[in-house]
């Protein structure tokens, strides 16, 4: 780390989910998640792709929802109080068949929320990570929670009215042996053919059609999407940065998939580290 201090100051802010930009390749901004103060402005990565990157925790930690000084984070980098009251910490959000609107006994965290949020279109999906897997997402979100997920094809399968529907149906393939996560470490280390879709989309299709789901997509509307990451060379075995552990990082940007960035020695999971303050050197 002795050449960080002498590459360029790029970005100063406090981390959040880094904004996705479909493209060949795929394009990465570092956002921030400042509360309360002017925002930094997005900088763009995948530029610095095949240069020096160094990033340095400053040991400030805010919380990305209400701006709040805290040392641990908790979700999305929330605070404590936050995750215990705010919708988007709720844990139907990760498994919306959960869902517990409409419950006397246990009301929901915010109306608003709901109706904007939850009661909306959502898409059920096959996509490509570190294999063949099944996902859900608001309609809204695609096709960036593919990119956010390291996905390299993706293909919508069925549309539902909201969260809760399409989380049981998700829930429900699951129980049936569809996979429906990402092995991290397994996509960090190179792009699965594409090819290797199709035979599951179609199990998918198949059993879909099998349970009579009204809102299975006509195949006009299954239509399969690829991705190219700004990867320049993927890592022999995959080690994880930690700024609790080390809080200055860097070397190479050998390149960047889902919402990692892949360093000569090692990757680091910008997500994981929401509401980390964190100084950008690069070049």
């Amino acid at each position: 780390m002795s050449d960080a201090n002498q590459s360029p100051l790029v970005w100063t802010g406090i981390l959040r989910k880094m904004r996705v930009v479909d493209g060949d390749p795929i394009g990465y901004h570092l956002k921030d998640a400042a509360i309360g103060q002017e925002p930094a402005p997005d900088q763009a990565l995948t530029p610095y792709v095949g240069q020096p990157v160094h990033l340095r925790f400053t040991g400030q930690i805010r919380c990305t929802l209400c701006g709040r000084a805290m040392k641990k984070t908790f979700n999305d980098g929330y605070c404590f109080p936050c995750a215990q009251s705010r919708p988007e910490a709720d844990l139907c959000i990760v498994r919306p068949e959960l869902c517990h609107h409409g419950h006397a006994d246990h009301p929901c965290r915010d109306e608003a929320f709901a109706q904007s949020q939850c009661f909306q279109p959502h898409i059920l999906y096959v996509s490509l990570t570190s294999g063949a897997k099944v996902g859900i997402t608001r309609q809204v979100n695609l096709p960036s929670r593919w990119i956010d997920q390291g996905a390299v094809a993706a293909m919508p399968v069925a549309r539902l009215a909201d969260r809760r529907a399409v989380g049981l149906l998700e829930k429900r393939l699951s129980d049936e042996g569809f996979a429906d996560r990402t092995h991290w470490t397994r996509m960090l280390k190179g792009d699965p053919p594409a090819e290797e879709l199709a035979p599951f989309a179609e199990q998918v299709v198949a059993r879909l059609e099998a349970w009579g789901e009204a809102g299975l997509l006509p195949a006009a509307g299954r239509q399969v999407q690829r991705f190219r990451y700004p990867v320049n060379a993927w890592p022999e075995k995959v080690a994880s940065f930690n700024f609790d552990k080390t809080p200055e990082v860097g070397g190479l940007l050998e390149g960047i998939k889902g919402q990692y960035l892949i360093l000569e020695g090692g990757v680091i999971n910008l997500r994981k580290f929401s509401g980390y303050q964190v100084e950008v050197r690069a070049g």
